[in-house]
């Protein structure tokens, strides 16, 4: 194994990308419990952490790919894993790798769901506002994603 100082780089940048992706995970987790919460404050600050953790990854992403290729391979799963076959930090890169990538899959699925928080809420607020309009059953309009929406500001629902 390299010590940090003679790392090589694509071995430095997967290790980046190990980072990256951790932070982001974090970010979702915080995330989820703002989400549960309803701390919008939290969520606000959690937004913009993810955000950031997004473009850095692209970032390392495209500089993984960059160091890749100039070591006469494509940026592609397959060719990865060759890749990193020819360089003498092989395991390390292998190694590294499948934690990005196991990272990646459990952001994915906390993402998923968050994402499914968050509808939960909207369903939630739809409800309330059929019942404060006096409006029973499902909404019965459909907006442009195909997702039956409640048709707002067709019923005023009080004065001030």
């Amino acid at each position: 194994m390299h010590s940090e100082g003679n790392q090589h780089p694509l071995e430095a940048t997967l290790t980046q990308e190990v980072e990256c992706t951790r932070l982001l995970l974090d970010c979702l987790e915080s995330e989820r419990a703002a989400l549960i919460e309803r701390d919008l404050d939290t969520l606000e600050v959690t937004t913009r952490r993810k955000f950031e953790c997004s473009q850095q990854l692209e970032q390392l992403e495209s500089q993984r790919g960059t160091l890749v290729e100039s070591l006469g391979f494509n940026n592609t799963l397959d060719s990865l894993q060759r890749c990193f076959e020819t360089l003498p930090c092989a395991d390390r890169l292998s190694s590294l790798w499948q934690q990005v990538l196991d990272n990646t899959e459990s952001c994915r699925a906390s993402n998923l769901s968050n994402g499914s928080i968050l509808e939960s809420g909207r369903q939630h607020v739809e409800q309330a506002l059929c019942i404060l309009r006096g409006q029973t059953g499902t909404p019965s309009v459909y907006a442009q994603d195909g997702e039956a929406r409640a048709t707002l500001g067709q019923r005023e629902l009080g004065k001030v």
